[in-house]
């Protein structure tokens, strides 16, 4: 059994050595192991394997558009899970989960972290702002280029 978990603010896989009711023995890829608290792990799955997973679930993420998903989630606080049935269509794979929680947390501006798995989507105004602020940012690195 391997896991997908969050730990300082970024997403890790780890081989499962020890399974208890409230915390986990893992072994990262590379081979260091570590305690996680069971509530940091996102997702659990058998395969693909702990060196693929990762490159596999940004695939995953890199086909899923944020613009889309921004528009289909609805002003609520969600869960990544809830999100993922309704734009894959049927309950997301492990793969597919993690993917999507890659996407998730690789927008800000488009969804704010309400805590482990839990997003919200961001208000149309503020995102509006947001992007036009990105937009003004690369604009004037192009006129700097120029120079």
């Amino acid at each position: 059994m391997n896991v997908f978990y969050e730990e300082d603010g970024g997403f890790k896989v780890g081989a499962v050595l020890a399974d208890n009711a409230s915390s986990l023995q893992v072994e990262a890829p590379h081979g260091k192991r570590s305690k996680i608290k069971a509530s940091a792990v996102l997702v659990r799955f058998d395969a693909p394997a702990l060196g693929a997973f990762t490159d596999a679930a940004q695939q995953v993420a890199d086909g899923v558009d944020v613009d889309f998903l921004w528009q289909c989630c609805g002003a609520d606080e969600f869960s990544f899970e809830v999100l993922g049935k309704e734009y894959f269509g049927h309950v997301p794979d492990a793969l597919e989960s993690a993917g999507l929680l890659l996407k998730l947390h690789s927008a800000p501006m488009y969804f704010y972290k309400r805590g482990k798995g839990r997003y919200k989507a961001a208000p149309e105004d503020a995102l509006k702002a947001a992007l036009a602020s990105v937009e003004k940012k690369r604009l004037l690195a192009e006129q700097k280029q120029r120079y």
